[in-house]
């Protein structure tokens, strides 16, 4: 190995090992500056929960408490409690207890049995059958009030947060307690509280009460028949809202068209199946709909012409419809009635519309209307709550499934703002059915996408109390892709969960001010919708822009190379208007880039193939001393300034294009549904299709994609032309028949494992090795005449040397 290879061997490395050390302190400062947050925030919340202790603590007064005495007068009080319904909850102050006692004069009979002194009891009149009480969400922060009962003396009240189950209070408690929670109905019981152990366990769950709780509230929830839908759009959207929720139920993206000029989202396969063989789910919108001004209902009769960035269900022989709780902006806690409250429209224009429903705690306004600003595929919410706004949140909707290289690529990213800095990050995709609550995170917005298109939730004052993310099982909110070939299962709903954010409803203000993002992540868009919410005067930046950032194990280094990569190509489709054209073009680019290093590696191989025979000689002659064949075939390299080591540069050097190509093909809208060759071609995203059929096959699938097989076919062709071995395999040596074997079986397995990958990075790929084949094919001839003119040269010296000896 020469001195300009180990050179070179060395430099990678450090400067792998550089990258890898820097961003190693990155991570690891980031985490330390979390965990300093996460420590001031604590603290702050410590403080912020005494200061509420002082102010929120109820009185005495203010609770359901009564006495409970021996004698129908209330002279002889025993004991005091909470009156819920005809019934009292108390605690136990002694034992035995009393079997009756009289509440305002009635009698009250104990109901359970008396465990211990502290402990949860119920006495009620004859005809009580059940109390009601409160059973709030597992997650979330709730205000209750903690009510004490000691064996002597009045109760006494302690405010308390109810949070994520847990009960947390400003001073610790030193005796058990009753949990209430104040509704609109007045306080009602939540649970009991065991100070020595500092457990909270909800009423339904105590063993001794379980048998006499009644879950609160009821609400008004949707009847089969009072679902009405209602269409505003514009040249970017197309919103269907539903009186359920008051939620969006579809968000459709116009295709690019003569009557959408604007839109930049262009039709695919999957559209085209769709509209095909299952017409029934390719209707815009999907159900008979109001428009402004209208008073009948219209029957939708648009086929195809829009993308649905929204899961709305399956159409057709058996519905199945998206749950109200997963539409796109509905207000959810864990009250699922609260998913399908029926709202009343209040105002419906084209601009915007007026959704209003009430309940006996609270209103609930919720206000839709387009930007002033006509800032592409974007439209604000204002939602007012007037009462109880507590345990709410903000649903993001579920995106469409998008498919890269046969496998979906959802995300969920937020944007955080850190002593000026901001970043946006990635969260890790929840578990089917899980709920991740981010109750330590405050971002700027959120967005759920599917990979090329998303949703952007962006709150005025950002997030208020972290957020949540769930997972979905795509059973349950199925995706459109299931309704191709469903007698083959060919894309099974279970295979594709989805995936949404929720933003709290901020529980100290009466009102929530929204801007929604819903469409594709081109980068011209998302620049001009930047740009018109900037504000130089103050240095605001949405930077929506932002969300198109690279992940991975290997993002540190296809980040920059997809970057170098779009901006070559995005030069060359100026020149063509063919973003085909300009992956052909930048793989030519790239040729002439790294020219010197090919050629250079090339001829070294090359002059393998020359002294191919000579090494051949040297191995036979010491077949019995392989360490002296090895030096001297090390001896003749070195003489014929021959590397080995050099064949393998191509592929290095072309795998962090590869990458990046790669990425560049997940993250750059532009290139989703471009056209190459009409019919087979038309998608640079997606694997080329030459011909389908029904019937899927194992690995094949149903389609059948010609440019992994020409890839794999040129690859062989390349190993033939670049082979050091001889082309008679009697000659070979062992070491070289494995080599050929290798390279056989490498050429089967970039065939296969190309085969998924999209057209354009097989287009890349394939550009680039036939072009390495033409400059590989003029190296070897330049230097086989080469070759020749040095051999004739020493033939002739070597003549005339013979003849001068035979003179003398």
């Amino acid at each position: 190995m020469d001195k300009r290879t180990i050179t070179f061997i060395l430099f990678i490395s450090l400067a792998f090992f550089g990258i890898n050390f820097y961003f190693n302190g990155q991570r690891d400062k980031k985490q330390q500056e979390l965990f300093q947050q996460n420590q001031q925030k604590l603290a702050q919340e410590s403080t912020l929960l005494r200061e509420e202790a002082t102010k929120k603590t109820a009185s005495l007064e203010s609770l359901p408490l009564v006495s409970l005495s021996k004698d129908p007068e209330g002279k002889e009080v025993v004991a005091k409690g909470v009156h819920v319904a005809g019934s009292t909850l108390t605690m136990v102050w002694e034992l035995p207890l009393p079997t009756t006692l009289y509440v305002k004069g009635q009698p009250q009979t104990l109901q359970t049995q008396a465990g211990v002194v502290g402990g949860p009891v119920l006495y009620a009149d004859p005809s009580f059958k059940n109390f009601e009480i409160v059973a709030l969400p597992p997650s979330g922060t709730f205000e209750v009030q903690l009510i004490s009962f000691p064996a002597k003396g009045d109760p006494t009240v302690t405010f308390a947060r109810y949070s994520d189950g847990t009960i947390h209070t400003a001073y610790p408690l030193t005796s058990n307690a009753i949990a209430l929670y104040n509704t609109s109905n007045g306080y009602l019981p939540l649970g009991y509280y065991d100070a020595s152990g500092n457990l909270f366990i909800e009423m339904q769950n105590l063993p001794l009460l379980s048998n006499y709780v009644q879950t609160s509230p009821k609400t008004q929830v949707v009847k089969e028949g009072d679902q009405k839908y209602y269409v505003i759009e514009n040249e970017y959207l197309q919103l269907v809202f539903t009186n359920v929720g008051g939620s969006l139920a579809e968000i459709n993206l116009p295709f690019d068209s003569s009557s959408h000029p604007k839109s930049v989202v262009k039709e695919i396969g999957f559209d085209r199946e769709i509209a095909k063989d299952a017409s029934a789910n390719a209707y815009f919108p999907a159900h008979p709909y109001f428009t402004p001004g209208s008073k009948t209902e219209e029957t939708p009769h648009q086929i195809g012409g829009y993308y649905p960035l929204l899961r709305r269900g399956i159409f057709g022989k058996k519905d199945l419809t998206i749950p109200p709780q997963y539409y796109g902006l509905n207000l959810v806690s864990d009250y699922p009635e609260l998913a399908e409250l029926v709202y009343e429209v209040k105002s419906f224009t084209k601009e915007g519309i007026v959704f209003e429903a009430t309940q006996a705690f609270r209103k609930i306004t919720k206000t839709y209307s387009f930007t002033k600003e006509n800032a592409p595929y974007c439209f604000n919410l204002d939602i007012k709550v007037d009462g109880d706004s507590r345990g709410l949140w903000i649903t993001s909707g579920i995106p469409e499934v998008e498919l890269m290289s046969n496998s979906s690529t959802p995300q969920i990213q937020y944007r955080m703002t850190r002593k000026g800095k901001v970043d946006v990050e990635k969260l890790d995709l929840p578990k089917p059915k899980e709920v991740i609550t981010a109750s330590s995170i405050t971002p700027d917005w959120t967005v759920t996408s599917n990979g090329y298109l998303g949703v952007i939730l962006d709150p005025a004052g950002g997030f208020q109390g972290g957020f949540r993310a769930s997972a979905i099982p795509g059973e349950v909110v199925p995706t459109r892709l299931s309704v191709i070939d469903p007698e083959y299962n060919v894309y099974p709903a279970s295979k594709y969960p989805g995936y949404e954010v929720l933003a709290p409803f901020p529980q100290k203000a009466a009102s929530q001010k929204m801007r929604i993002y819903a469409g594709p992540f081109e980068e011209d868009v998302l620049k001009q919708v930047d740009q018109i919410y900037s504000d130089k005067t103050t240095g605001y930046n949405p930077n929506y822009l932002a969300c198109r950032t690279f992940y991975g194990w290997f993002s540190f280094i296809s980040e920059p190379f997809a970057k170098f990569l779009f901006i070559v190509m995005r030069f060359f489709y100026i020149l063509t208007s063919s973003w085909a054209a300009a992956i052909i073009l930048l793989t030519v680019f790239l040729r002439v880039l790294l020219y010197p290093l090919n050629a250079w590696s090339i001829k070294s191989m090359r002059r393998m193939q020359l002294v191919a025979p000579q090494v051949q000689a040297i191995q036979q002659k010491y077949k019995k001393d392989p360490k002296r064949a090895q030096m001297e075939v090390m001896t003749l390299y070195r003489e014929k300034k021959v590397n080995p080591l050099t064949g393998c540069l191509p592929i290095l050097i072309q795998i962090p294009f590869l990458i990046g190509m790669f990425d560049l093909l997940k993250s750059s809208f532009q290139l989703r549904g471009a056209s190459f060759i009409p019919g087979w071609i038309d998608n640079l995203t997606a694997p080329d299709v030459l011909f389908q059929w029904k019937q899927p096959i194992f690995f094949i699938g149903n389609q059948f994609h010609l440019l992994p097989v020409l890839l794999g076919v040129t690859m062989f062709f390349q190993q033939k032309l670049s082979a050091t071995a001889p082309k008679d395999p009697a000659q070979m040596t062992d070491q070289q028949r494995q080599q050929r074997a290798m390279g056989t079986i490498m050429t089967v397995v970039f065939t296969v494992m190309f085969y998924h990958f999209p057209s354009g990075l097989n287009l890349y790929w394939l550009s680039s090795m036939l072009l390495g084949i033409g400059q590989q094919w003029i190296t070897n001839r330049f230097m086989d005449r080469k070759s020749k003119h040095e051999s004739k040269i020493i033939e002739v010296k070597v003549k005339r040397f013979s003849s001068k000896k035979t003179k003398n």
